[in-house]
């Protein structure tokens, strides 16, 4: 290697920070010992340099880019009233929770976090837009969330992020869904005692500067929300039970980041003088917590095994209430018992099977649509304001689903429009079968289908 190539070879290296001292060359007996310092600092400026590229990213060369294109849905919901944050107006919290910018964010194991804003249509719940100049290579991560005008997240991707490879000069395509980067807090408590008057509960961050909060009075089945919490909001959630003195009887608290994009289980506990009693919590994308507590038969941790799920209930035509069970395995499942029970009320089924991925509809006796009845005159005691519904095995075994229903109460998620007497049923979706999936009432509907010979109820029993 000639003298000038040695020159050549180091000084193409890159993300330098050392320095070279210039050297002039001239014949003779020097330049043995000239090109040995050549040698010997070429050495040393590779060594720096490898040093250097552990922790310098390394910059693409011209022309070493690819395109990303960006497809996006943007699903948004309506604020509800209960936005106001420590006063805060609902028009200002409206303006906080409008989606002006997409901002994608691409960074790789040697690439540094790169972001790109791209200006969103508030008028369309969808966007398309290519980033251009995005360095080329492997696995690069692409993290996508839109902003408000103040820079605020106001939606979030359902997922985290997602790898793909750049190359160069090429398009690569990618596809996200936006969730409002906010949730809610669903609060069910049953059997309350007379002397509770109020149920109060709130959602305050650790710093003290935002305060989410609601209030209603007890009833049989008491419901209540806090809205429009944010996203990665790290905060305390405090639920008190006030009596008719309005002394503070119950208090529950826990300490937690509310997550409007992943699942999350933990439990609550109401504290009291006579000991501590269970308090269960679900967190389920996007951004709903559920916090249940039975006073009449109360139970921490309640595991649903989902050997069967509950599919719909019919809780608004009176002794013509039905639930419909379905067996989601592919083998068809015995009970020497079965339990049902609605709040209060038990009812114990002998000799129950039902086959694979089959349905089976518990009502009245004289509903022609059931597979078996509580033999008595009424039907199912399903209130249009709501009950807690369990499925047992056996007499008191393992509970297979429960199912707390909100009824009428649209504050809770479940679905909106329905009255007391309306004899419709409540559908589950059937992507959403599942022993935890039931528990939200966002994952049920209407049910639109005349049941045949009844000629005013809807529902779907036993299909």
């Amino acid at each position: 290697m000639s003298r000038f190539n040695v020159f050549a070879w180091f000084s193409g290296c890159h993300s330098v920070r050392c320095t070279v001292g210039h050297h002039v060359i001239r014949t003779g007996v020097r330049s043995v010992s000239v090109l040995t310092m050549l040698l010997t600092s070429a050495l040393l400026l590779l060594y720096g340099c490898a040093e250097e590229s552990k922790n310098d990213p390394v910059k693409p060369q011209d022309g070493e880019y690819g395109m990303l294109e960006v497809c996006v849905r943007v699903v948004n919901q309506p604020l509800k009233k209960g936005a106001a944050q420590n006063g805060t107006g609902a028009s200002d919290a409206v303006a906080q929770t409008v989606a002006e910018n997409l901002v994608v964010e691409i960074s790789g194991n040697e690439l540094s976090p790169t972001q790109f804003k791209v200006k969103l249509n508030a008028a369309r719940s969808t966007a398309v837009d290519t980033v251009k100049k995005v360095p080329i290579g492997e696995a690069r991560r692409i993290s996508v969330w839109a902003v408000n005008k103040d820079g605020g997240k106001t939606h979030v991707d359902t997922a985290e992020y997602r790898y793909v490879d750049i190359e160069k000069a090429r398009v690569t395509r990618i596809f996200a869904t936006l969730i409002p980067a906010a949730g809610s807090i669903y609060i069910h408590i049953n059997g309350l005692e007379t002397s509770i008057s109020t149920v109060h509960a709130s959602f305050t961050s650790r710093d003290g500067e935002l305060v989410f909060r609601n209030s209603v009075a007890r009833a049989a089945h008491t419901f209540l929300s806090i809205d429009n919490i944010p996203h990665e909001l790290d905060g305390i959630l405090r639920v008190s039970l006030v009596d008719n003195k309005a002394d503070t009887v119950k208090i529950a608290t826990s300490e937690f980041v509310f997550n409007a994009q992943g699942d999350n289980v933990f439990d609550l506990q109401f504290i009291e003088n006579s000991g501590m009693l269970g308090m269960d919590a679900v967190l389920y994308a996007p951004g709903v917590t559920i916090v249940s507590y039975d006073v009449e038969k109360p139970a921490s941790n309640v595991v649903e095994t989902g050997e069967l799920i509950i599919t719909e209930i019919m809780y608004s035509a009176g002794d013509d209430n039905y639930i419909e069970l379905y067996n989601p395995g592919n083998k068809a499942v015995s009970f020497d018992t079965l339990t049902t029970e609605v709040d209060k009320t038990t009812y114990y089924f002998a000799g129950v099977s039902i086959g694979a991925n089959g349905y089976f509809v518990i009502g009245r006796r004289a509903l022609p649509y059931s597979d078996i009845n509580t033999n008595t005159t009424g039907g199912l005691p399903i209130s249009s304001t709501g009950n807690w519904i369990t499925v047992r095995r056996g007499r008191g075994g393992n509970v297979l689903d429960r199912v707390i229903c909100g009824g009428t109460n649209s504050a809770v998620g479940w679905p909106a429009g329905l009255s007391p007497s309306s004899k419709k049923a409540v559908e589950l979706s059937r992507d959403k079968y599942g022993a935890m999936e039931n528990n939200f009432g966002k994952n049920w509907v209407a049910a639109e289908q005349l049941i045949s010979g009844t000629g005013n109820m809807y529902g779907t029993p036993g299909m």
